[in-house]
């Protein structure tokens, strides 16, 4: 499916874009001035891939040394000559492996590339006869503004093409859309009853009298027959924060130690006659909360930041840290109940039905949810209470208005620097008239990359805010809070990107007559759609050219290694946490793909070279994120596909902007004849959604699975013992409530599902699996749902209390094999 779209977009952009470059137009100048120095980048970027990948498998290939499972029979070709070798092994690897090895949410992620890759193939078979239309125009432009309607003369006949193009590249993407929604749809549903078998669900806002595990069981039992047991999350903020400086205290123990042992032993100082050096630090700040402390370790503060021998103070501090988090733990008032719980059923179709339920009179009181994985809880949403909730999402929204209203005014500031041509022209800046001096590749720079590389770099900064505007909101999982991440940023792209930067345009270009005939900045809007298609093709090659190859040649992560492993790491646990690889964010990667989406259909019949732009971006990304995704990353959560249903709906908002597009630009250009044949496009976009809206979106966008699927898959598989749900239920305690400090220590040092961790279990540490995420009460994350795959058992063992743990995930039975382990 990729050469021809590869080998059309390659000759058309060969064809297209020297002559158009040739014209010494101001827009190909603004184009060239950001296509040649991105260009360049990616080639240093793609050149340092496949010569340092070889050599630095933990960089570039870091799964299969990672997880257990990871995708093991891809053994792809070093050197710059087999690159074409490399892209097909990786194109050659099947949906259903990427699936089986990666889960259904990368599939879906490399779904929206194939997808704009066939959508924008097709249709550059209808942008072909449009750029003749435009090239051929009576106005007369050259350059890329020939290539667009900028061209046409206004209420010109040629305007029943772009019309035609419309209505056909319209009913192209409800094709392929609906295709493709039916394909997942089976995929989504299939994954979620092999993959994402689940028995437990998550209840929030439980009112007072149910905020024990012994009344929420009771509660639940009375409706469901099948309740096994429930617990009450416990707010332990002090107990994790005491724990994580715990972790981080020993680690920088051992250190000091290596670093001494090593100073010790260096030949250099033998050789001067000179005793080596201890290591030393400043005295570590008192901690905020301490119940146990009888030497004085951690809330004396008349010496911090006093020089101390690290050895000996760390010592003193980690045994001073060990006492508290053992006072902390036998301390009822250090583990507070929350309004927050998990409920554990013995059939899945029960699970499944619960949250389909209204459980209680009171109106948002005991709300039910089907269970996130345990890897994934976030600890310090779940915890909140309901009021702090509240008042942390009326204060996020409050935050939006100022940072709106940044980035508004950035984006202005933006929009001026690209416009500062047309702004000398004006009366009263005229001193901006320096620029007219400079020669044209400086102006191209000035006008064209500098504005397109800030947007950039605005628009990249921007899920950062949003994902900490979500923790204080109070998501209670890492699938919550991309999915809150994924909505929010793409709206604030659609507004920011698309129509603030149209908006801009228009008003900086035309200022005097805006000033001077306010009513007609509308007629103007649609005259100057045209020109800004200029800064959306640098755009959308800039992200192409330098965000893939970027991602691919991974610098920071290779300058990262090189450099530690040059000094020399003293631990284990560090060469662990330089080389881990890190995890896919979808919040932060779907909105740009779905912005890229909106851009090139909005422009496809405005400006249609764009469309090889646009095939060209979707190529380049359909085979990086491939890549990573079958060699680099892990995944911290998964959804089982619930994205696409807002990925299709982003899709079909990106088509009705484009319709609505066109049908100014036409109108502006006097098009009266032509306009009322456009009007009908909305109105069947419109339903075209309705329908898939309200048919299918109730199946795709939950993680629930439907009472006949769930049912089917009770019958088919042998009932959960008393053993296994109960730890089932004890995944959902915090660590630090289940765990010795040992376990927490290793497991959260070197990540249990590494292939070391698995082969070679330390002497003392014979675990092979934590059923949690220490990352959401401050530590980090161990636990990888790829740590196992669904044709593994492991022998549970039981503990000193005779409770077996272990914890279910596709179907396997992922078992501890230490027998020690006791819940505190």
């Amino acid at each position: 499916m990729m050469r021809w779209p590869v080998a059309w977009t390659l000759a058309g952009l060969v064809l297209v874009v020297p002559p158009a470059f040739a014209a010494k137009d101001d827009a190909g100048a603004e184009l060239a001035a950001t296509l040649i120095p991105a260009t360049i980048t990616a080639a240093v970027f793609l050149t340092t891939f496949f010569v340092f990948r070889q050599w630095f498998p933990n960089v570039y290939a870091p799964r299969a040394n990672w997880l257990r499972n990871a995708y093991e029979t891809i053994q792809l070709p070093s050197g710059l000559a087999s690159t074409w070798k490399f892209l097909r092994i990786v194109y050659r690897v099947p949906e259903s492996e990427v699936i089986d090895k990666i889960g259904c949410d990368a599939a879906i992620l490399l779904r929206v590339y194939a997808l704009g890759v066939e959508l924008f193939a097709i249709c550059s078979f209808v942008a072909i006869p449009l750029l003749a239309i435009n090239a051929t125009g009576e106005v007369g432009l050259d350059g890329l503004m020939a290539l667009s309607m900028a061209n046409i003369e206004p209420g010109s006949d040629r305007l029943w093409g772009h019309v035609i193009g419309m209505w056909v590249m319209s009913f192209v993407v409800y094709y392929l859309l609906r295709r493709h929604y039916n394909e997942i749809l089976t995929i989504t549903q299939n994954f979620k009853a092999t993959r994402m078998v689940k028995y437990s669900v998550m209840v929030r806002n439980l009112p007072k009298e149910l905020c024990s595990d012994e009344a929420l069981q009771a509660y639940f039992k009375k409706m469901y027959r099948d309740t096994h047991d429930a617990i009450v999350v416990r707010d332990i903020g002090s107990l994790a924060s005491t724990t994580q400086e715990y972790i981080d205290v020993t680690v920088g123990l051992e250190t000091a130690r290596v670093t001494w042992e090593k100073a010790q032993m260096d030949p250099k100082l033998r050789k001067a006659g000179k005793e080596p050096q201890r290591p030393t630090m400043r005295r570590l700040p008192a901690l905020t909360k301490v119940t146990h402390d009888p030497m004085g370790m951690l809330s004396d503060v008349k010496d911090v930041g006093k020089k101390v021998d690290t050895i000996d103070y760390l010592t003193e501090r980690q045994a001073a840290l060990r006492e508290q988090i053992e006072a902390l733990r036998e301390d009822d008032a250090a583990k507070k109940p929350t309004t927050a719980g998990f409920v554990t059923f013995r059939s899945i179709a029960t699970a499944n039905a619960a949250p389909k339920v209204l459980h209680a009179v009171a109106p948002g009181t005991v709300e039910v949810e089907l269970a996130p994985e345990a890897r994934e809880v976030f600890w310090p949403g779940l915890v909140m209470p309901p009021l702090r909730r509240d008042a942390g999402s009326h204060v996020v929204t409050l935050l939006k208005i100022p940072l709106v209203w940044a980035y508004i005014i950035a984006i202005l500031f933006i929009a001026t620097v690209k416009n500062i041509d047309d702004l000398s022209k004006n009366k009263g800046l005229g001193w901006l008239k320096f620029v007219h001096k400079l020669p044209l590749s400086i102006q191209g720079v000035i006008q064209g990359l500098l504005p397109v590389i800030m947007l950039a770099a605005l628009m990249a900064i921007l899920p950062m805010i949003l994902r900490l505007f979500a923790q204080k909101a109070g998501e209670p999982s890492e699938s919550a809070i991309q999915a809150y991440v994924f909505g929010t940023h793409y709206a604030y792209q659609v507004v920011f990107v698309f129509f603030l930067t149209i908006l801009a345009e228009t008003f900086f270009d035309s200022l005097d007559e805006v000033i001077e005939h306010p009513p007609e900045f509308f007629a103007l809007l649609g005259r100057t759609v045209p020109a800004s298609g200029t800064f959306f093709m640098s755009y959308v090659m800039l992200l192409a050219l330098a965000s893939f190859p970027g991602e691919l040649a991974r610098l920071g992560p290779l300058i990262l290694q090189w450099l530690q492993f040059k000094r020399g790491l003293a631990l284990d646990t560090e060469k662990m946490r330089v080389m881990e690889p890190g995890h896919i964010d979808y919040g932060k990667l779907l909105p740009q793909q779905l912005v890229v989406y909106l851009i090139v259909l909005a422009y496809a019949n405005v400006a249609p070279i764009i469309v090889l732009f646009g095939i060209f971006y979707f190529v380049l990304g359909y085979f990086t994120w491939k890549h990573q995704l079958l060699m680099v990353y892990t995944t911290i959560c998964e959804s089982g596909g619930t994205h696409w249903h807002r990925i299709f709906k982003f899709i079909l908002i990106g088509v009705a902007i484009s319709q609505a597009t066109l049908i100014g630009v036409v109108a502006a250009m006097r098009g009266i004849k032509q306009g009322p044949f456009l009007a009908p496009l909305l109105i069947i976009t419109y339903f075209f959604y309705y329908h898939f809206d309200t048919k299918y979106a109730s199946t795709v966008s939950t993680t629930v699975v439907a009472r006949e699927v769930a049912a089917n898959v009770d019958a088919s598989k042998e009932p959960p013992s008393d053993e296994e749900l109960a730890s089932m239920t004890l995944a959902f305690k915090q660590p630090e409530l289940v765990y010795d400090l040992d376990d927490i220590l290793y497991h959260s040092s070197v990540r249990c599902a590494t292939a070391e961790c698995l082969a070679k279990p330390p002497p003392k540490e014979t675990w092979v699996l934590v059923p949690n995420a220490l990352a959401h009460s401050g530590g980090n994350p161990y636990l990888y749902d790829d740590a196992f795959d669904g044709s593994e058992s492991l022998v549970p063992r039981e503990n000193s209390k005779g409770v077996q743990l272990t914890t279910v995930y596709g179907g396997a039975d992922l078992s501890p094999t230490r027998s020690d382990k006791t819940e505190i």
